[in-house]
């Protein structure tokens, strides 16, 4: 997705202004479309500054509508889930510590932000982010399995 961030971020088109009622109007090209998550009804900012127009979307992501029993259940595993921060402005490092009793809500939610944060940085405005790499999974063996096919020799 980065990447088509990127290539839309550079997308220069020639459009034809078409009339409709009273106004001309220019139409966003599919691939801004879908980067913005827009549908009929979203608003944009329209900016016009030294000949030049800049439009952009007033909300980043449109939110898809959950249950009030969903909502609940979350928030109570959310309430579970306690996060001590640190800062360390010599390293310019943050540290995130989430602690709970329910550990795979605990990983759930640790696994949400680590795919995230990227994400999150590029929103903030980061000139360059540096994208976690997936792990390798291992084998079907897990971490015993080269110690296994040895003995086998």
């Amino acid at each position: 997705m980065d990447k088509q961030k990127k290539e839309t971020r550079k997308l220069r088109l020639d459009k034809p202004l078409m009339k409709i009622g009273g106004s001309l109007v220019v139409t966003l090209p599919n691939e801004v479309i879908q980067e913005w998550n827009l549908g009929k009804g979203d608003e944009v900012t329209l900016e016009v500054l030294d000949g030049s127009v800049r439009i952009e979307p007033k909300q980043a992501v449109r939110m898809a509508t959950i249950s009030q029993a969903s909502l609940e259940e979350y928030s109570k595993v959310m309430k579970g889930i306690q996060a001590k921060i640190t800062m360390d402005p010599e390293a310019a490092a943050l540290r995130i510590e989430l602690l709970g009793e329910d550990r795979k809500s605990v990983n759930t939610v640790l696994s949400n932000l680590w795919r995230n944060l990227p994400f999150l940085l590029n929103m903030l405005g980061m000139g360059s982010v540096e994208a976690p790499q997936p792990r390798a999974r291992r084998g079907k063996g897990g971490k015993h399995a080269r110690a296994d096919a040895n003995k086998m020799d």
